[in-house]
């Protein structure tokens, strides 16, 4: 709670460790995510195919991390973890200088060269978020509890889907610290209700910050 009175800079990796290929075949692997050369994660060991694909679908979510300047993806054996098999060192700046979750396959480099170059996929979004003392939020706080349906109205329309599941979760979170959160729920679900009057089969499944916000 302390924390609340104070700035402070809060740092956040979210990433999907998705798959890899050009493996060794048949050998039982972990992906190990470091930041500056601690160790952060690890996914479940899992064995190589005998075309040498793996796939481990995992989403990390590590938050209040401390300064880091790189991401290191390490393959290693599940009985020698201390000596990766491949790896590749990915800047924490270019997963942050990207304005949606970075995809993309690396190529990994490791001992011995083989013919095929071992590549692992994966899904990364680095955020830094500088936060107020909380006092600094109050204005906003208090036009948001009190006028939350007319701000939802208005945005609903006009902003992209990518962008309602993070506004949404904002506002749950806000609403919540206010204890209005219930209410919000409630009244966003009636307005679903409300505008898929004729469309039953679309309340609750189209991409609306009312889905978003009770999946939240």
């Amino acid at each position: 709670p302390w924390q609340d009175n104070c700035e402070r800079l809060e740092l956040a990796l979210s990433l999907w460790v998705y798959e890899a290929r050009d493996l060794p075949p048949r050998r039982r692997l972990r992906c190990h995510l470091h930041l500056d050369g601690t160790l952060f994660a690890r996914t479940t060991a899992k064995v190589a195919g005998p075309d040498g694909e793996l796939f481990w679908g995992e989403l990390f979510q590590l938050a209040a991390l401390p300064p880091a300047r790189a991401l290191t993806l390490a393959l290693c054996r599940d009985d020698n973890p201390g000596q990766p098999v491949a790896s590749i060192t990915v800047p924490l700046a270019e997963l942050a200088a990207a304005r949606q979750p970075l995809e993309r396959w690396y190529p990994l480099s490791g001992p011995g060269g083989g013919e095929r170059v071992p590549s692992v996929r994966v899904r990364g979004r680095y955020r830094e978020v500088r936060v107020l003392p909380i006092v600094r939020y109050k204005e906003l706080a208090e036009f948001i509890t009190f006028h939350y349906r007319e701000l939802c109205a208005r945005l609903e329309p006009t902003i992209a889907v990518r962008h309602k599941e993070e506004l949404a979760g904002a506002l749950v979170r806000v609403l919540q610290s206010t204890g209005k959160a219930k209410s919000f729920l409630i009244d966003l679900g009636a307005a679903e209700l409300d505008r898929f009057d004729d469309r039953e089969a679309l309340i609750f499944r189209e991409n609306t910050l009312a889905t978003k916000a009770i999946d939240e």
